[in-house]
Formats: structure tokens, sequence, C-alpha cells
């Protein structure tokens, strides 16, 4: 008891001495010195009772007394005014070491004055800085000089000889250097490494807590159930989502257990280590109808196994009523194993026979659903509740279709469907009601309504030498062409040249892209008084033959095909030389360059965007970034972070072709655009149209109530020009003020045009 007290009163115990704290420290040496400092005196004052004094005794008790009374207050007020404590007992040091060597007789009295202030500089260092102690160890040669130059340190010359004297001498050089400067600079340099170790152990620490709060939640958030063990099987770690598919609660301890313990491998052989296999099927063992398949994943570092939980009780389920029926072979052979509903060759099979079978006269259709977000749905959700929703979807249109309807799962989220067809239902209108009607709108899921969004295309069985691979083929070209605003897309001949002749110029278009043959042209932008003051960037594509190819639709097939980052890439690096002339010409015009929205999808692209932002500091002045709104990557979440990202390296976002696509109120509030351009199927009917003038007003408020600037592009005439102006856009652009032109206009002859910044009357 008496030992465990004295720990926590010196603050020395276990839980100080594991964590690095400067006042604690200094407040526990402070105690250890004054209370060591008090025994001392307490101990003279005590020998003063059985000793008799004299006269030259009595100063030396007297200081004794009144110091045993300081430090007993210092001691008990140290706890809560460490620092002024520190000082009066330094100072009691110092004014006893003082008076016991200038007004003592008593030589051993003069010792103890002597040592108080020699030991001045090591306590200072302990309790304070190194300056501090460095200056009372300068301010001791005042009393080094008064002990040297006493006349009493030489008394013995005389009587004894010069060697006492001499030895004397240098006894106290030698004790004034070691007690006033070794002492003190070697504890320094020991408490200097100290505090560098420990400063260092604590950022080592600390980097080492925000890796294990990344790794945590790392783990934790996988979207995977997830756990880690040893090679011998005992649980380390386990995340939330294994958790709740092992059925466990907040009171269960798994960690330190055996992974025995929850899983039972169906293999015999495997028992014994199963999960140190690749893959293997489990049950659990609170409830072996449900089954778990697990994945490892070997951690090389630690020779430990990550192991990836999936509950595979619903497809088991499926397999296993397949296993039990007589028709097992036949349905992996013709059926989809999810949904139980025919595959392609079946389907095709079904459909031919069923189109021999009627009359010559038959008419019917065959349409292709396409379920539009599933990716997203499949990565929210993940692939057990993905399935369900598919499985979900095909029962609800099996219910709502007709038993004459011959329904298919092609792949993936992919439905085909044949159909009869009524005289009212060749009027493509009345067809595309009826599929709508036929389409669940929503899916329940855990008790949740999900909205589910199509795109369907659409083939009539018109004669008899039609058969239903035919169809799918024609349904599928129609697809290609059903977008978020036209879902509905019908088949025709013009339809398929159209798609042969987009095949044809989408293999000239990677050709054109890998020659650098789509180039920038500029169409300056003007202010409302008619200066330039920036440009849009617009890509052209001029073939062999001379001929221009529309951006339209060279832009559309490089989205189509995935080639738009590497054209946006291309097209960005041949811009950047010009804009690094510009601005060292201090030609302060910015371009804007327009991105569809898949190009900050792109890593790559995005990183070189982020590089050469870096690369040159200068670039977010002169670059402007115009995002397509009707680009349907505008609602993904990833674009929205990557545009903070640019914009907080400086860099304008504008919204091109305002209120045409898929942005939203909300949306606007989240993307950090500044810029807000009115799309030209607004500006073209201005003045005389009411409605389209309504509609660019109200766009105009909302952009002024947001703090944004706005551009109005298809300018044609001087009457929109004056009326735009009239109305607050910021800036304006069209062929009434420039065409579009090669950017080699503007940089002939030292960029001379470049620098002219020309009014339009």
């Amino acid at each position: 008891m008496l030992i465990d007290f004295l720990k926590a009163f010196f603050l020395v115990d276990r839980a100080q001495l594991n964590r690095y704290n400067k006042s604690t420290f200094q407040q526990s040496a402070l105690r250890i010195l004054i209370t060591l400092t008090l025994l001392v005196f307490l101990g003279v004052e005590l020998n003063s009772l059985f000793i008799a004094t004299d006269k030259d005794s009595e100063l030396f008790l007297t200081i004794n007394s009144l110091s045993l009374t300081l430090l007993f207050a210092l001691l008990f007020f140290c706890k809560k005014y460490t620092q002024a404590s520190s000082l009066l007992f330094l100072g009691t040091l110092a004014v006893i070491g003082l008076l016991l060597v200038t007004l003592s007789n008593d030589s051993h009295a003069a010792k103890y004055g002597l040592i108080s202030l020699y030991s001045l500089p090591l306590m200072a260092r302990l309790l304070f800085s190194f300056r501090f102690s460095f200056l009372l160890s300068v301010a001791n040669l005042g009393s080094f000089y008064l002990i040297v130059t006493d006349s009493r340190s030489l008394e013995l010359t005389g009587s004894v000889g010069v060697v006492p004297a001499f030895t004397s001498f240098y006894f106290q050089v030698l004790t004034f250097v070691t007690l006033n400067f070794a002492l003190p600079l070697a504890v320094s340099r020991i408490m200097f490494t100290l505090e560098q170790n420990a400063t260092h152990l604590e950022s080592l620490y600390r980097r080492l807590n925000r890796n294990h709060s990344l790794y945590e939640e790392i783990f934790e958030h996988t979207g995977t159930p997830t756990l880690l063990c040893n090679k011998y099987g005992k649980v380390l770690k386990v995340n939330q989502p294994a958790r709740k598919l092992l059925s466990l609660s907040q009171q269960d301890k798994i960690e330190n257990s055996k992974i025995q313990s929850w899983l039972v491998p169906l293999n015999q052989k495997t028992e014994r280590y199963f999960w140190q296999s690749n893959a293997v099927e489990c049950t659990l063992k609170k409830d072996t109808n449900v089954y778990i398949e697990v994945h490892r994943a070997t951690l090389t570092n630690h020779g430990h196994y990550m192991l990836h939980l999936q509950n595979v009780t619903h497809l088991k389920a499926l397999k296993q009523e397949l296993e039990d029926s007589q028709e097992t072979n036949s349905r992996l052979v013709h059926f989809d194993a999810l949904t139980r509903l025919p595959n392609f060759h079946y389907f095709c099979s079904q459909v031919n026979q069923r189109i021999k079978q009627e009359k010559t006269h038959y008419t019917g259709a065959m349409f292709i659903i396409r379920i539009s977000q599933f990716k997203l749905l499949h990565k929210q959700y993940g692939k057990d509740n993905a399935n369900r929703i598919i499985l979900n979807f095909s029962k609800t249109l099996q219910s709502r279709l007709s038993d004459q309807t011959i329904i298919s799962r092609l792949r993936g989220v992919k439905f085909a469907c044949f159909l009869p067809l009524g005289q009212a239902y060749l009027i493509q209108r009345n067809l595309s009601a009826l599929i709508k009607s036929v389409l669940p709108e929503q899916i329940r899921m855990d008790g949740n309504a999900l909205n589910i969004d199509y795109q369907v295309g659409i083939a009539y069985y018109q004669n008899d030498d039609q058969s239903a691979e035919e169809l799918v083929e024609h349904c599928e070209m129609a697809l290609e062409y059903s977008n978020s605003a036209e879902k509905y897309s019908y088949y025709d001949h013009q339809l398929e040249s159209k798609l042969v002749e987009e095949h044809k110029l989408g293999l000239q278009l990677g050709d054109a892209i890998k020659r650098n043959e789509i180039v920038l042209w500029l169409q300056p932008q003007v202010s409302p008084n008619g200066q330039i003051c920036s440009f849009e960037a617009l890509a052209r594509w001029q073939k062999e033959d001379g001929n221009f190819v529309s951006p339209f639709v060279f832009i559309n097939i490089a989205e189509k095909l995935g080639l738009l980052p590497v054209l946006a890439e291309n097209l960005l690096r041949s811009l950047i030389p010009t804009l690094s002339e510009w601005h060292d010409e201090h030609i302060h015009t910015p371009v804007a360059f327009n991105l569809a929205g898949q190009e900050l999808m792109n890593d790559a692209f995005f990183a070189l965007l982020m590089s050469l932002a870096a690369d040159h500091p200068w670039l977010s002045d002169m670059l402007e970034l115009e995002i397509t709104e009707t680009s349907p990557v505008m609602t993904n979440p990833l674009i929205h972070k990557r545009l903070k990202a640019l914009h907080q390296y400086g860099f304008v976002i504008a919204i091109d072709d305002f209120g045409t696509g898929q942005a939203t109120m909300g949306q606007l509030i989240d993307i950090p655009a500044t810029v807000l351009k009115i799309d030209r199927r607004f500006v073209a009917p201005l003045p005389d149209d009411q409605r389209h003038l309504d509609i660019v007003k109200s766009t105009i408020q909302l952009a002024r109530s947001l703090n944004m600037k706005v551009i109005a592009e298809g300018i044609e005439t001087r009457e929109q020009a004056n009326l735009l102006i009239a109305l607050g856009c910021h800036t304006l652009q069209g062929y009434y003020y420039a065409k579009p032109a090669p950017m080699s206009d503007w940089t002939n002859n030292n960029h001379e045009k470049a620098k002219e910044l020309r009014m339009v009357y």
C-alpha cells in the first residue's frame, strides 16, 4: 500500500510512465526534489535537537527551520501551481546558499550553501529549459568567485603548506565545473534525446493510428462480408456484414474463436483446414439450411487469410430444385438458371416454331427490354440482391403478359418477348403504350420500392421469311438507338443502313484519332460591349476527301465506342502549347474545353488533367471546363467528386446545354459550377417566341440567384444579342459575332489576331 501510494504521489506508476507528458515529468521531478531536500533539512533539524550548537551554527539552524516551513508549503502547492512552485523552490535554494556562503562562519554551513548553489543548474534543467539552466550556471560564477577569493579557503597555506591550498582551490574548480556545467549539459543531452525520441514515437503513433483507422474503415465498408483469420483458423477480425450474415448479435464474441465454431464445410475432405482452400462451400453451424460460399485471399505480409463470404442459399435452393427434377438436364440446356425463363437458343426455337404453326398472315412483334441503371443497382445492393431484382422483374413480367407471349432472358439484364398482335397494335404508339403498361415501374425488395428504368428495342414480324434470330438482331439494332429521352425505338431498314454507316464511320474515327486528324477550332465569346473575352474550343474532323463530319455525329459515335477519353486527351494536349504561349504573351483570353462526362469517369484522363494543373499553375486561369448537361453520367457521384477536386484547383466549371438533359436543381447545388450556358435551341426562337423568352428569363434569374455567370450561345441576329444583353447575359456567342475558325488563324504571325480584342458593331 505504501509503495503504491509513493508511486502515485511521485507520478512514477505504470499509467504515468507509459505515456509521454512533459508537464507530468516536471511535476514528478519537482516532487522528488522537494521531498529529498525536505528530508535533508529535516535530518539537520533533528540532529540539532541532540547536538549542542554554538553561535556560529545558530544562523544555519535558523535558515534550516525557515526552509523546512517553506518546503512543506511548496510540497503542498506544487500540484496546483507547478511552475510557481518550481521557481520558489529554486529561489529558496539560491537564497539559502547565498546566506550560508556569505553570512555563516561555520565551514559546514558554507559547504551546504555551496552545494545548494551548485545544484541549481541541474535542478533548473529538470524543471525548466536549457537556457534557464545555463543562465544559472553562468550566475554561479559569482558564487565560485566568492569561494575562491575568500581568505578562509586559504588559511591553511601558512600552517600546512602550498599543497593543501592548491588542492582546495582545484577541488573547488573541479566541483564547480562538474556541478554547474558538466552534469547539466549531460542531463540536457539525455533529455533532448529523450524528447526527440518521444516526439518521433508520437509522430509514428499518430501515423500508425491514421493507417489503422483507414484500414479499419476499408475493412468495415467493403460491402462484402469479410473476416480475417490466421493459418490455424483463429478468427482475428470480422466486419459488420459478416456478423449479419453469420447471424451474430453484438454480444456474440467471434474474435479469437475458431472458424469451425461458426462454419461447417460440405466437403468432408477439406473439413480440417477448409479456410485455406481458394473456394469452399459451407453451412452455418447454427443453421445448416444457410449455405455460405467462402473465398480465400492470402495476406502474404502476415501469413493471415482474408475470407470473403457469400450467401448462396437462394442459388443453392434453385440448383437443388433443378437437380431433383426429372428435367434437370433439359433445363440446364434450355433455361436460364436464375429466372427459369428460356435462354436465347430455346427462345428462338420456340418463336420459329410458333411462326411456322400460325397462319400465313400471322402478325407479331418482338421487343428486347434492357434495365438501364442495373450496374448502379448491382454496385449499390450487391450481387445477391441484384439477382433478386432480376428474379422479381421476370416474375412480374410473366404475370402481366398473356400466355401467348414467349419470354426469354437473353443475358444479364436483357429480356426478349415475342407476342401476337391485333390490328390496333400495328400502330407504333399503341404498341409502345402496351409495352409500357406491362413493365413494372417499381420493384419491391426487403420492403423498399426501387424505381426501374428501361430501354426497349422493337421489331415487327411482317413476312414469312423472317426468323427469330433476325428479329432479335433487328431488336438489338433498335435498342442501340434508344436513350433516356427516346426509350422505345423501332427497327426499320433505314436504321439498319444507318448502323452500317455508323460502323464504317466508327472505324475511320478510330484511325483519325490515332493520327490526330481531329483538330480544335476556336469560336470567340464576347462581353456585352462586343469585346472578345474568351473562346470555346470545338472539335472538327475533315476527312481525306475534304468533307467535314458533323461534330454531333462523330462525338456521338466516339461516346458509344468509348473513344471520348482518348480523343479528349489528344485535343487537350494540342491545346496546352497554345495556352502556354498565350500565358507568356499575356493574352488573358481563357478557352472553354468541352467534356461529355465519359472523360471524367476515365481515371487516366482525370489523372492527366490533374497533372497538367500541377505542372502549369496558371492553367486553371486559361482553361475552362464545360460539362455537357445532356450526359447521363451527370448524376454519377464520382463526377461530382472529381468536379469538386477540379474546382478546388481553380478551374471554372460550366454546365453546357443547360435545360436539355440530366441536371436537376439538387445537382446544380452539388456540382461546383459557376457558369450556366443557355443552349441554342432556347435562343434561336428569340425574340418572337414568348415561351422561349420566359424560359431564358427564368434561367438567367436562376443563375443570378445561385451567383452564376450566364453564357448564351447560338446568337445569329442583332435583335437576339440586344435582347440577351438587356436580360443580363454576361457573355454572348454565335455566328452574329464570329464563326468558329481554325486555331491557327489565332496563332499565326506571333498570335497577332489573338492579341487584337476587337469590338463588334
